[in-house]
């Protein structure tokens, strides 16, 4: 195993481990904190800004709330906290971060779509991606994302097991040939689901993408 695969590995452990301590407390950190402290800040662009809120367009439609929001920094968010409200066109990738062992992913489906749906000016699409603390089924993972009710869900992570992501972009070879990409395993999962964000939020910064040769490591 690589030092970088190494490095995932690490990094799925602490992120679970931090889960797990906090269970008991009354005032624990929330999965999304734990994400943005542990891997989103160090890993993502500074021109991301990450948050809570809900995504707002220029016709006054709101979709929301969401755990995780990415957002190009140009694009201030009007608002504080879970109220904060960011315009549609600054917005590169949404995230629910949770147990969803205990919660229905249909709902993000239609949340997602709803999304989709907001008025842009951007020909980059909002990533809509799912990071469950608690192990889900990998075929029903599947099955959702193939189905009209997840069909605007573009990638699963469950941490320590597998991730699942819509190659829709074609990032992964011809979409019709490898419509979806699935790693298996601590490492490989949290690495292929953080380089895609990672894609996602350097190209629509404008930034140049060097990652994608450090897949296999």
């Amino acid at each position: 195993m690589g030092s970088l695969s190494e490095g995932f590995a690490n990094l799925t452990e602490a992120l679970l481990a931090d889960h797990a301590a906090g269970l008991p407390a009354v005032r624990r950190a929330s999965p999304a904190g734990i994400l943005i402290s542990r891997l989103l800040k160090p890993l993502l662009p500074g021109a991301i800004r990450l948050g809570p809120g809900s995504i707002v367009d220029l016709k006054d439609r709101q979709v929301g709330s969401f755990d995780i929001v990415g957002a190009w920094e140009v694009f201030p968010a009007i608002g504080e906290g879970a109220g904060s409200l960011y315009p549609a066109d600054g917005v590169a990738f949404v995230l629910q971060a949770r147990d969803w062992s205990v919660s229905d992913l249909t709902e993000y489906g239609r949340q997602a779509a709803a999304l989709k749906k907001l008025e842009r000016k951007s020909t980059l699409p909002v990533f809509c991606g799912v990071i469950s603390f608690e192990p889900l089924v990998l075929d029903h993972v599947a099955d959702l994302l193939k189905s009209q009710g997840g069909e605007a869900i573009d990638g699963v992570l469950t941490l320590g097991h597998h991730a699942l992501i819509r190659n829709s972009r074609g990032w992964y070879g011809d979409p019709d040939r490898i419509p979806f990409v699935s790693e298996l395993g601590a490492a490989e999962s949290l690495k292929s689901f953080s380089l895609f964000l990672l894609q996602q939020a350097q190209s629509f910064v404008g930034l140049p993408f060097g990652m994608a040769d450090y897949q296999h490591l």
